[in-house]
């Protein structure tokens, strides 16, 4: 089952994090991405709880695909109409497919790109854009970027939550078991997960258990799509106020989160809050998902993907690229322009056959996983 409207969702969420990153190359702008509630110029913080800064609010959109993802993977886990609910292994492997290799490709390009750029730095430019490529090419560099196995993704930093997107895949069939029997019960496994991390980061330390902490965001989405029918049925009964005041506190919850003194941890649960909420109001309004279907929002959420995945890398190119009479805003201005249609090859090239192999590929695992003698597989 796929809802066309959260694809579109999706892919204006993609567009958000392209233009956060432009905005990111600049340090005199830092103030519009994380203001400071008291020493914060009154002008930055307008831009940040106005309306228009949702076009860059990069981290509430990053916790939205999270929860996009949580209520998507439920959706793949469910059992069709005759047929079983598919297997872990076949789940896993489509999965695995589906995200490895769009990362390979694009790491294969930045190890050909970052070289013949052969980037220097600029003191007038941010320390995220003169960090991003400083680290030379290695094989085992590209090979981290490939797999998704590295600790910090120094040529192409949004590959950090397909990190976490990747090993909470592979652990999410567990997710829609607990949500089976009930939303608490879920809710209280991935709240004494993210518990089990906290301990482990204080008095250990090694950091391995960081992917707990956004186990309640997919857990989120997984309890919309087990109850949204239900859900969407009562927001689509609702009044025209209550309604409204729903989306009022689906604003405040996304935009204020970083103003809040609890800390990432806290504005990410609140704003993560916010996002499922955000879904629970478009699955609930008709309105809403008409708007969402307007083109070219769902060829958009179609490559979102895609550009997720190549707007860095055409953003970092594009500026170090550029000779020294243009200014540095105009490729950063252009460069989420620019990624969509390399997005656009990258999608029709790799990640659409990508999900097609991984079909294959994972109905051949889940037909031998049946077979007699292949025990603990299908379930």
């Amino acid at each position: 089952m796929r809802i066309v409207a959260l694809d579109s969702l999706r892919g204006l969420a993609a567009l958000a994090v392209a233009i956060y990153h432009s905005i990111l190359v600049f340090p005199e702008l830092d103030p519009w991405l994380q203001p400071d509630a008291a020493t914060g110029s009154a002008a930055a913080l307008l831009l940040m709880v106005a309306p228009p800064s949702l076009l860059w609010a990069g981290r509430e959109a990053v916790l939205l695909f999270f929860v996009l993802s949580g209520f998507v993977l439920s959706l793949a886990l469910e059992p069709r109409p005759g047929a079983e609910r598919p297997g872990w292994a076949s789940f896993a492997t489509k999965r695995a497919v589906r995200l490895l290799l769009p990362c390979t490709a694009v790491a294969l390009l930045l190890a050909g790109l970052v070289p013949l750029v052969a980037p220097q730095p600029r003191a007038e430019l941010s320390a995220w854009f003169n960090d991003a490529w400083a680290e030379p090419v290695t094989p085992m560099l590209i090979a981290g970027h490939a797999m998704l196995v590295l600790d910090e993704y120094v040529f192409n930093s949004p590959m950090w939550t397909l990190h976490y997107e990747l090993r909470i895949s592979l652990i999410f069939p567990l997710l829609v078991l607990l949500a089976a029997l009930g939303s608490h019960v879920l809710l209280a496994a991935a709240a004494g997960a993210v518990l089990v991390c906290l301990v482990e980061m204080k008095f250990v330390g090694s950091g391995v258990l960081t992917t707990l902490l956004y186990l309640p965001h997919f857990a989120l989405g997984a309890i919309l799509a087990r109850h949204r029918a239900t859900l969407a049925r009562r927001i689509g009964a609702l009044g025209t106020w209550q309604t409204a005041a729903l989306w009022l506190l689906c604003y405040v919850l996304l935009q204020l989160a970083g103003l809040l003194p609890g800390g990432p941890l806290v504005n990410d649960m609140i704003a993560g809050t916010g996002a499922a909420l955000l879904l629970a109001l478009v699955l609930g309004s008709a309105r809403a998902q008409r708007l969402l279907l307007t083109p070219p929002l769902p060829w958009l959420g179609a490559i979102s993907y895609s550009l997720y995945l190549v707007h860095v890398p055409v953003l970092l190119a594009l500026v170090h690229l550029a000779p020294p009479p243009v200014p540095a805003w105009l490729p950063a201005v252009a460069a989420p322009l620019l990624a969509i249609p390399l997005a656009w090859l990258l999608y029709r090239t790799v990640e659409r056959p990508a999900m097609r192999f991984g079909r294959q590929l994972g109905a051949w695992v889940e037909a031998r996983s049946r077979r007699p003698g292949m025990v603990g597989l299908s379930r």
